[in-house]
């Protein structure tokens, strides 16, 4: 199998290019094109934990209940596209199973068969930040595929580092947070416009994304002319 990014940045997408007998997994809606050889199937399970319950815990973390399995059948290579919702970037993980990756609630794309999908409940921490309840867990050893609203920009580090709760993509669970108000009092954060973050600390990698949907629907839906009943 080998993933190709085309026209990384604003449009971005990936080109899936699977052997005779190969699987990938996607969130549902998110194929734009496939070979004729690809045989396209829905499910709600995934290696790992699945079924119904998974489908619905999927939905709470802002992801769909169903994910779309493509394999390669005829004895021949295919290709499948798939492309976010949102207009951004997207980007290929490789994991090595050493860790485990939780993803944020919509930036989830795509991922190797032999990748586990699970949910991770954020607890109180998920109301408090106006997020999700629920992370989106992949482990395991395959290619993980995340998409974003704008650019995403990775960071490795080894200590803590500040992150608006609208713009996490992804991080390795080797990293731990907390919800924090983002400056010196809950007003001053609130008036400034930041709100709530999530500061991370320990070693390992993030993902962010330069722009927040949520703010960005916000703006736009207080200048579309009103719904007609």
């Amino acid at each position: 199998m080998q993933i190709a990014i085309k026209d990384s940045g604003a449009f971005a997408s990936a080109i899936v290019e699977l052997q005779a007998g190969e699987t990938f997994v996607s969130e549902s809606g998110a194929m734009y094109r496939t070979s004729a050889d690809i045989d396209t199937d829905v499910t709600t399970h995934s290696k790992g934990k699945g079924g119904i319950v998974g489908g619905l815990k999927r939905l709470l973390g802002g992801d769909s209940f169903f994910l779309s399995k493509y394999t390669a059948v005829g004895g021949v290579a295919g290709e499948v596209g798939l492309a976010p919702n949102l207009p951004g970037d997207v980007m290929e993980v490789e994991l090595d199973g050493s860790s485990r990756w939780l993803c944020a609630g919509g930036s989830y794309l795509g991922s190797s068969e032999e990748l586990a999908l699970d949910t991770k409940f954020q607890g109180l921490r998920g109301m408090l930040s106006g997020e999700n309840l629920y992370f989106l867990s992949v482990e395991g050893q395959g290619s993980l595929l995340v998409g974003a609203f704008g650019c995403i920009r990775e960071a490795t580090f080894d200590g803590e580092v500040v992150v608006d709760t609208g713009h996490v993509v992804a991080f390795e669970d080797t990293l731990t947070y907390e919800i924090s108000k983002a400056g010196g009092s809950w007003l001053r954060s609130f008036l400034g416009g930041e709100g709530l973050v999530m500061k991370f600390k320990g070693t390992g990698r993030l993902l962010v994304q330069s722009h927040n949907a949520r703010t960005f629907g916000s703006k736009l839906g207080r200048i579309l002319p009103p719904r007609k009943a």
